[in-house]
């Protein structure tokens, strides 16, 4: 039987590494191996290797047979689906959030883009990043739908190493984030309920407008392109 402590270490070894791929630490197609791991969390090595188990299991570490342990390159197709399920479930969500919590939910968003437009001030990814998917989160915490929230986390991976890389081209400024997020929250403190969805849809698809451009400057990042 595994103790606490056992359990908490491999899910610390977990949570780690995972963070590392989702925010391109480790890089996808990247070798990897439980030495370096271990090295690098300062992490035992039995936590390490049930944490990659798992990984594998999430689809984020590829193992080659004769050959090692490799981060998984993105899975765009995943990541679109991913995309899909959140823009159709989100829009309910913020109606939701409007109807029941508009007077909650609007003190929070208007916290939230004070952070981001910090966080970009000071040029921040990992800040700028954390604020944006709290964004999100303050209309699902508002509709009561937290559960919705963090389930939709496990269908998520693939989509927020997408975005991840997005902060990571110059070319495409966080300033559009900030700035659609701007316009979300003048339609909800207008109670528009109808334009506040249709921008989240927008915010959303930004992903399909953007992909090309990603793909251009990682393009050994990615499977399932077409």
């Amino acid at each position: 039987m595994l103790t606490m402590n056992t359990t908490n270490m491999q899910r610390t070894a977990y949570e780690l590494i995972k963070q590392k791929i989702l925010l391109a630490d480790y890089i996808p197609g990247q070798k990897i191996s439980e030495n370096m791991i271990t090295s690098d969390i300062d992490l035992g090595r039995t936590p390490v290797r049930e944490a990659l188990i798992h990984l594998k299991k999430d689809n984020l570490i590829d193992v080659v047979p004769q050959s090692g342990s490799y981060v998984a390159k993105i899975d765009l197709e995943s990541a679109k689906n991913a995309r899909f399920v959140r823009e159709n479930i989100e829009k309910e969500i913020v109606k939701e959030a409007i109807t029941k919590n508009a007077m909650i939910v609007i003190p929070e968003l208007e916290r939230i883009i004070k952070m981001q437009e910090y966080y970009y001030n000071q040029n921040d990814a990992q800040g700028f990043f954390a604020m944006d998917e709290e964004f999100h989160k303050a209309f699902y915490t508002a509709a009561d739908k937290s559960q919705i929230w963090e389930w939709l986390q496990i269908l998520n991976s693939q989509l927020t190493r997408f975005r991840w890389l997005r902060l990571k081209i110059t070319n495409l400024k966080w300033q559009k984030l900030i700035d659609q997020h701007l316009a979300i929250l003048k339609a909800v403190k207008a109670n528009d309920t109808p334009l506040a969805t249709k921008l989240v849809v927008n915010h959303l698809h930004l992903m399909l407008e953007e992909q090309q451009t990603l793909i251009d400057a990682f393009p050994d990042y990615f499977i399932n392109i077409d």
